[in-house]
């Protein structure tokens, strides 16, 4: 496998060849310095596989990917970076990239990255997993937590309670009761006392 290296500063460069290149079916085939370098080599030359630090001096790593995978569709591609945001990652992602790696963790993560990617799968630094799966959780909105005195409402309706003795324990009216519960469905989507209950079971509240 032929693999391109991008990276401004040599002394990166020179450390990244090092770890690589005892690698049994990897060569490299050059070390380059700038993105626009990178382009023009990969038109005129094979390559399997390209190692890029995300900051480079004449365009980021998202710039260089895209115009890199438009040149060669199926070219493997390992970003170095030391950005763990999620948006980041997932514009990366979406570019194509194979392997997403943080520059801090490449002496000990690169080469499993290399050799994931070599054989078809994919690879992302712990912390990137982690920023990843934070992303994807929902961001709750406070207008659909119960409020404090919907859950009190809450609780006593998983034990059975009317309204009416509901309204007398809380010292409120019925009506209100009836108000509060209405909420708790909307908010919880539950279409009934049951579906309810199961929510106060379910965020152990009961």
């Amino acid at each position: 496998m032929k693999l391109l290296l991008v990276d401004d500063h040599a002394i990166v460069s020179d450390g990244l060849q090092m770890l690589l290149q005892n690698e049994e079916g990897l060569s490299i085939v050059e070390k380059l310095t700038s993105g626009n370098f990178a382009l023009a080599y990969l038109k005129n030359y094979e390559v399997d596989m390209m190692i890029t630090d995300y900051s480079m001096p004449d365009m980021d790593g998202l710039t260089l990917v895209k115009q890199a995978k438009a040149l060669k569709p199926n070219l493997k591609v390992v970003v170095l970076s030391m950005h763990d945001e999620a948006t980041m990652v997932k514009d990366m992602l979406s570019a194509g990239v194979d392997a997403y790696v943080l520059k801090k963790y490449a002496q000990q993560e690169l080469l499993n990255a290399v050799r994931a990617v070599a054989s078809g799968r994919q690879f992302w630094s712990a912390e990137v997993n982690r920023a990843l799966l934070r992303a994807l959780q929902p961001v709750a909105s406070n207008e659909n937590q119960p409020t404090d005195r919907e859950l009190e409402v809450l609780k006593l309706l998983a034990q059975e309670l009317t309204s009416k003795q509901i309204a007398e324990k809380l010292f409120i009216s019925e009506r209100t009761v009836e108000t509060h519960r209405k909420n708790l469905m909307r908010k919880t989507g539950a279409n009934n006392a049951i579906g309810l209950v199961r929510y106060a079971y379910a965020k152990k509240l009961i």
